[in-house]
């Protein structure tokens, strides 16, 4: 096992850092995605909190490898089969892989962002908006100044356990061809026929990921929680 994983372990590493790549893009999308309709379900209007509520209900139900399909498979295909100039041009550049998982795993994580955001949001004092208004501050400016940057700071564990998640997710990705770590792992089960090997070296990369991640995301979140201690 020990040779097996110094001849392929760069393979390996290689489909990690894409996985990784993958996994921030996704994030970064899932955290904007999020963050407006966490502000949407928190609104006075009614149809803004509808259609979040829906956002959520929908993408919730909807597992991740199925809307991996729908998004790299089905959109580009019906664009071309409609024949509609906009929808191609819209529609069309999801056939490139990255793209297709970037969008698919963003839009899956960001049903569950945004019940993290607006939980964090909702879990503060509800004197922190009446003492900013007091103040003259308006809604939006109380909110960026003074609600969302302590929400946050509550949202920080749990966000870095939905990239986790997603890290973990982008094994899915492997279906449609992207050249992360499950599929160097397929990649080379295929080449030399020791699935066993292959598949527990792959385990094994994506525990040691996780197991650093774990442990930074403690290091910041403590630091966090130091700074909310002195006031910083």
């Amino acid at each position: 096992m020990i040779e097996f994983a110094a001849t392929y372990a760069g393979l390996y590493f290689r489909g990690l850092l894409l996985g990784l790549g993958l996994t921030v893009a996704a994030m970064a999308g899932a955290f904007l995605i999020g963050l407006f309709v966490a502000l949407a379900r928190l609104s006075q209007r009614r149809w803004l909190r509808a259609a979040g509520g829906a956002y959520v209900a929908l993408f919730r139900g909807i597992p991740p490898l199925v809307l991996l399909y729908l998004v790299y498979f089905g959109l580009p295909a019906w664009a071309a089969q409609v024949g509609n100039p906009f929808l191609i041009a819209l529609l069309g550049p999801l056939d490139n892989r990255l793209l297709a998982a970037t969008l698919a795993f963003s839009v899956n994580a960001g049903a569950y962002t945004t019940e993290i955001i607006r939980a964090s949001i909702q879990a503060l004092p509800a004197d922190q908006m009446e003492a900013a208004k007091s103040i003259g501050m308006t809604h939006g400016l109380a909110m960026r100044r003074i609600v969302l940057p302590q929400s946050l700071r509550i949202a920080f564990p749990p966000l870095c356990n939905e990239f986790i998640v997603i890290l973990k997710g982008t094994s899915l990705a492997s279906v449609i061809g992207v050249t992360e770590l499950m599929r160097s792992a397929q990649m080379v089960a295929a080449a030399t026929f020791l699935n066993l090997q292959a598949y527990v070296l792959a385990a094994v990369f994506y525990v040691v990921a996780v197991i650093v991640l774990q442990t930074l995301s403690s290091i910041v979140e403590l630091k966090l929680l130091a700074g909310i201690k002195t006031g910083d």
